[in-house]
């Protein structure tokens, strides 16, 4: 389990990647035809829905991977580990509940209900503004303890701040929304092989 653990921001970063191929919405849900376009890929958004409810469970997972990577670092007090991990926990609740929205919506298109459709596609639209405020806080958390600690390689580091700065800059947060499946990938690979090459820190002191 705990050699697994780094890896699942791999399949946490392919769930949502999923979601970004996958998921058939019109750009304005008040369109006539929207009940029509997201009907038309049923199969698509079902799994678009059904890849972001996987991906809490990874990210879960992934969150408790970064934060024991970081704390085994940590001279003393956790505040970067715990920043991370609270905030990964918020991404995946926002993951959740996008997940959910997307089948509901996908569920209403069937039903060839429009105003349903309509509303639950302004939902879908900024959905995932929860996910990007606990990623924001993650990035901080992952970006200042990797620096500080030598938990992380100072570029990856230093990007992930500049992801944070990004996520707070209204529509260029879009960056964070397309480049999330590359950064998970990298920041667990990174993870496993810094845990492999660094013995842990008694449990003990972890806590």
């Amino acid at each position: 389990m705990q050699k697994f653990l780094p890896w699942s921001g791999v399949l946490a970063g392919a769930a949502w990647a999923v979601q970004l191929f996958a998921a058939t919405t019109p750009d304005d849900p008040a369109d006539p035809r929207a009940v029509t376009v997201i009907g038309d890929a049923v199969v698509a958004n079902y799994a678009a829905g059904f890849a972001l409810l996987a991906g809490v469970l990874f990210l879960v997972l992934f969150a408790a991977a970064t934060r024991r990577g970081l704390r085994s670092r940590e001279a003393g007090e956790s505040t970067y580990s715990s920043v991370a991990h609270g905030g990964l926990l918020v991404a995946a609740g926002g993951f959740g509940a996008l997940g959910v929205v997307q089948i509901a919506l996908t569920n209403a298109a069937r039903a060839h209900d429009a105003a349903a459709t309509a509303t639950l596609g302004q939902l879908a639209l900024i959905g995932w503004l929860p996910a990007l405020a606990g990623l924001i806080a993650a990035f901080l958390g992952v970006g200042l303890g990797g620096w500080r600690t030598a938990a992380l390689p100072k570029w990856f580091a230093a990007a992930t701040v500049v992801l944070a700065v990004v996520g707070v800059l209204g529509p260029l947060a879009i960056v964070v929304y397309l480049v999330l499946p590359l950064w998970l990938a990298t920041a667990s690979v990174l993870l496993a092989v810094r845990r492999s090459t660094a013995p842990d820190r008694p449990a003990e002191a972890m806590v």
